[in-house]
């Protein structure tokens, strides 16, 4: 078959599939309401009570367990005070990054230089199409402070925020 019939039918059953799928989103809309703009569209169900059964054995000697939980009536709301966790110089989320490789090879022997001089994090990973090596995650002033050790050993340092 010529390149341009199977690009034509594959349009065509494009359309025809895409109009199915607004017909049927079309008449479930109209039957049962917009799941989108009604707040309250699950809670609408034919039974307010649902039944879930948990079978268990607890050993040889007993029986079956049912554990049957009843939802007509609303969970007890969860008091409990939440924790804000907050963005301190302690996290590690400064990546000091030390070159960009396009052979996997050679960002594997960056890596194992870094190594070599102490720095047991540093690992390589893909962006993109290169590999880059990275010394590890740090804080933000020990990681410029560690980009600053690096450009003095010879190697080219960035510090660049995760």
């Amino acid at each position: 078959m010529k390149n341009w019939l199977k690009n034509l039918l594959f349009v065509l059953f494009s359309f025809i599939f895409l109009g199915f799928g607004m017909l049927v989103a079309e008449i479930f809309i109209r039957e049962k309401g917009n799941p989108l703009k009604d707040p309250n569209f699950l809670a609408q169900t034919p039974s307010d009570t649902v039944t879930i059964t948990n079978i268990t054995t607890l050993d040889s000697t007993q029986g079956w367990i049912n554990d049957t939980i009843d939802l007509s009536e609303p969970a007890p709301q969860n008091t409990e005070n939440k924790q804000v966790i907050t963005k301190s110089s302690e996290q590690k989320d400064y990546l000091v990054i030390t070159g960009m490789y396009g052979q996997k090879a050679n960002a594997n022997r960056e890596v194992k230089k870094l190594k070599d001089f102490g720095y047991s994090e540093a690992h390589s990973f893909r962006k993109s199409s290169m590999d880059a090596v990275s010394a590890g995650y740090f804080g933000k002033e020990e990681a410029e402070n560690i980009a600053s050790e690096l450009k003095n050993k010879g190697f080219q340092a960035i510090v660049k925020h995760q």
